[in-house]
């Protein structure tokens, strides 16, 4: 679904990354009911214990991990028994709006990956989203037979005949209106070109993704004093919104096997594959290939609990189209593209992204003019800090030693060198090369957060505090991914769907606290008029 009608396709501005591809970094975000639920690849992974516990300990209480396990559990409807057999209800529920439940497809070649890691001693584990984060798994996906369960088709579709819901398609809010007072009145909106003011009686939510959430708060005079002035927007509160971006940057590394062998794969297989998903949900297109075999690993100390590196996975059996559809969803440069088409050729190819799990140097958003419909600027930062530099290097360095293993060497592994005129002026494979390749070939992961940073009031950088109301404004919220303080370390959906949860719960107690105030409230008044009344007449 990428670069179609559906997709925002954002590009960050331009900087010493991502030189190995035409336009530089492609972001796609979803432009659709479900946001980028509805394009993403559907894995559900959590993340770990100290990811949300770290949250709370930078001073945003009842955001440690026992305390949103519920969260998680809540929004699921786990279709996987045995896990209920392996680690009981403590991690996995039924009932919730969103199905869970393994791809429904099979790549022989996970088998060749996963040996590889065991080799070096690496573990397997069957429940990632459990106790233990460090080893290889199949995880699992926001699936219902086959068929993807985005957050729409999980939460809309069964609320969609409320009468307290009215869903607004095809249109753009531009501004959040806010009184003298720092008050939300309401919001406009645009939907075919025409222009809508919609009143808020209690508050406004935003939960416009961690690109536009940014532009819709600054757009609004919610923002950095200094930048907001730049773009005379009138200054309605100084917050450091847009900053603390962070992201997972991937390196893909290219290995070749059975060199020149036979094709396994044909055009008709893909034919069947296609028959197979229509008729029955199963084969090839319900799945995703290998993306679904990851691996987390510290390259530190891989005997601690908690990764710095996440390993994904693709494969593309020789001549089959499904490697140009991958070539123009990254559209690399031209002389990558032709290094990987050659490659192709010869080589069954396996793709491991290196994902760095952490990003030491956040990134930020700024508005580039203040039409909402002109795209912001968005700075990733990528690869600024040495520390992030040092742990991709050492990624690389693990998937090397995979490659060297015996299970690999059985199907006649080949380092893929790509045509990188810049790097080829460095010694190969030194740390000084990869450094080089990783400006050239990394690139996102698609997993943006933290741009409307959740805070205490003593944190400058923070937006929104811990039961995400935007600090310093009455009557608006924050509930979505632009929240997160610190990125998880992991695929950032699930974590998405647990903060919407919890944030539910947090809108609905606190109103029902104030209904309950105001209710007695009147009770009390109403009882002493009619004390007042039976005094009068007494008297």
């Amino acid at each position: 679904m990428f670069r179609t009608r559906v997709d925002w396709q954002y590009y960050p501005e331009k900087a010493n990354n991502g030189l190995g591809y035409k336009n530089g970094h492609y972001w796609p975000r979803g432009k659709v009911l479900g946001g980028s639920g509805s394009i993403n690849a559907n894995l559900y992974i959590r993340g770990n214990r100290r990811d949300y516990d770290t949250w709370e300990e930078q001073g945003n209480p009842g955001w440690n991990y026992d305390s949103l396990l519920r969260y998680f559990k809540r929004s699921v409807d786990n279709k996987i028994e045995h896990l209920f057999e392996l680690t009981g209800s403590q991690y996995h529920a039924k009932g919730g709006p969103v199905k869970v439940d393994y791809f429904h497809s099979v790549e022989m070649m996970k088998i060749v990956v996963e040996e590889g890691a065991f080799e070096l001693g690496e573990t397997e584990h069957m429940d990632i989203n459990a106790q233990h984060h460090i080893g290889w798994a199949n995880v699992f996906g926001t699936m219902d037979d086959g068929r993807r369960c985005s957050p729409a088709k999980g939460f809309l579709i069964q609320a969609g005949n409320r009468t307290n819901l009215h869903i607004v398609k095809n249109a753009h809010v531009t501004k959040v209106n806010l009184n003298d007072k720092n008050e939300v009145e309401g919001i406009d909106l645009v939907v075919k070109e025409k222009t809508f003011t919609v009143k808020s009686k209690r508050e406004t939510i935003v939960s416009a993704g961690v690109v536009n959430t940014p532009q819709l708060l600054m757009l609004s005079g919610i923002g950095p004093k200094a930048h907001l002035e730049e773009m005379k927007i009138p200054v309605k509160k100084d917050l450091a919104v847009g900053k603390n971006l962070q992201d997972h940057l991937a390196i893909p590394m290219f290995i070749g096997f059975h060199k020149n062998k036979e094709p396994t794969s044909r055009y008709v297989d893909f034919v069947d594959s296609i028959y197979s998903y229509y008729m029955h949900y199963r084969g090839a297109l319900a799945g995703v290939g290998m993306l679904n075999l990851v691996g987390f690993y510290n390259t530190v100390n891989n005997t601690l609990e908690y990764p710095d590196i996440q390993f994904h996975n693709l494969y593309f059996r020789r001549r089959t189209p499904q490697f140009n559809d991958y070539l123009n969803t990254m559209q690399f440069s031209d002389n990558v593209e032709k290094s990987l088409r050659e490659a192709h050729e010869k080589y069954d190819l396996l793709c491991i992204m290196v994902t760095l799990l952490k990003q030491e140097a956040p990134g930020k958003i700024e508005l580039k003019t203040t039409n909402p419909f002109d795209h912001p600027k968005i700075f990733p930062n990528y690869l600024l800090a040495q520390n992030d530099i040092d742990t991709g290097i050492r990624g690389i360095r693990r998937v090397q030693a995979y490659s060297k293993t015996d299970v690999y060497k059985m199907h006649d592994p080949v380092h893929i060198q790509i045509d990188l005129p810049n790097c080829d002026l460095l010694d190969y494979d030194t740390d000084e090369y990869w450094l080089c390749y990783m400006r050239h070939m990394g690139t996102t992961m698609y997993h943006p957060v933290g741009t409307a940073k959740m805070g205490p009031d003593s944190d400058p950088e923070a937006v929104v505090s811990a039961d995400l109301r935007v600090k310093g404004v009455k009557g608006l919220r924050v509930v979505d991914a632009s929240i997160m303080p610190e990125i998880v370390s992991a695929n950032t959906n699930a974590a998405t769907l647990m903060i919407g949860e919890k944030g539910v719960d947090m809108i609905k107690e606190e109103w029902k606290k104030i209904d309950k105030e105001n209710s007695d409230k009147k009770e009390n008044e109403e009882e002493k008029k009619k004390d007042q009344k039976n005094e009068k007449t007494n008297a």
